[in-house]
């Protein structure tokens, strides 16, 4: 194992996901490639309204970019190699494309823990991921 992808969306959810994967990178010598894709989440009207951002888009940059210092601030002083990227997209979609366009030989992923209910309204992305990924997947919870 070389790479692992570690999908992250800034949530209280994905920290113990962090742990994981500087495990997993630690005991095989790999790189870490961290990923947050810059989707519109429930309420964002809202959030782009009282927060003054003049387009989506500086508003997703600037999540991104927020969400990705967090990721960073999890591996200082580590010796790990990480790198940082950020798609905008289908979230499930975007994290299979980059598994797969940098060979990476697994993903781990935290999931939200929805609700039976909004899960089959809406699905999850860790869901699409697990159904469609060509790698295996680590599904933190």
């Amino acid at each position: 194992m070389k790479k692992i992808l570690l999908p992250v969306d800034g949530s209280d959810f994905c920290l113990k996901a962090y742990d994981i994967a500087k495990s997993f990178a630690e005991k095989f010598d790999a790189e870490i490639i961290v990923l947050n894709v810059a989707d519109i989440e429930p309420g964002f009207t809202q959030t782009f309204i009282t927060q003054n951002f003049d387009t989506m888009d500086e508003y997703l940059k600037a999540r991104a970019e927020k969400i990705i210092e967090g990721a960073k601030s999890r591996f200082e002083g580590s010796d790990i190699k990480v790198t940082f990227n950020i798609a905008t997209g289908d979230p499930a979609t975007e994290i299979i494309d980059m598994a797969e366009g940098e060979g990476c030989d697994m993903i781990i992923i935290c999931t939200h823990g929805m609700s039976s209910a909004k899960r089959f309204l809406i699905g999850s992305v860790a869901s699409k991921v697990v159904h469609h990924a060509t790698v295996p997947v680590f599904v933190i919870r």
